[in-house]
Parts: structure tokens; sequence; C-alpha cells
């Protein structure tokens, strides 16, 4: 097969996702009834986890993606602990079609 003026036809540079970094953004962690909330509970505490992704473009093809976890546990009224993690990357993206970035970003 040619490309009409009878080379063939150059092949598509393949995709490409490269990490060039992973860190910790923030980290908290509070136990502040401890050691009494560490103590056997009559009932088990109501635990909330909250998880978010998001990207930022930095520079032409690299983005850095960060994981937000927060969470809490609370029993007879009381905050057992609660945390906060930010979890970043940064990834240089080249030969991805633009419509295919944001899935890329957010999920891959």
């Amino acid at each position: 097969m040619t490309n009409g003026n009878g080379t063939p036809p150059e092949a598509a540079p393949p995709p490409q996702l490269n990490v060039l970094a992973q860190y910790t953004k923030d980290l908290s962690f509070e136990n502040p009834n401890a050691p009494s909330s560490l103590a056997p509970q009559q009932q088990p505490p109501a635990i909330n986890i909250q998880i978010n992704v998001s990207g930022n473009n930095i520079a032409e093809n690299e983005f850095e993606v960060t994981l937000s976890v927060e969470g809490k546990a609370e029993g007879g009224g009381k905050l057992m602990f609660s945390f906060e993690l930010a979890y970043a990357g940064v990834f240089r993206i080249v030969n991805v079609p633009k419509e295919n970035l944001h899935p890329m970003v957010m999920i891959e």
C-alpha cells in the first residue's frame, strides 16, 4: 500500500505515557481522643471515606494527577480518627488524540 505518491505510508508514532515523578503532597492523621478511642467499643464506628482524582496540565504534554483520600471514624459521638492524603504524580503523555487525554489522565 502507498500514500498516493508511490511511497509507503508512515506509521503513526505509538502513544506514550511516562511517569516522571510520584510524591505525597499532603498527609495528615489525627487521633484526638486517644487513648480512650483505642479501647473496645460497644458499637462499631461509623466510617466515612471519600476519594477524588484531579488533573492539571502543568506543561506541554505533562500532567499532574492528584489522588485525594479523606476518611474519618466516629463512635459514641466522638471522633476516633481522621486522615487526609493527597498523593500525586507527574506524567508525560504524547501521541494521544486530544479526545482521549481526559480519560487517560483521570482513569489510567
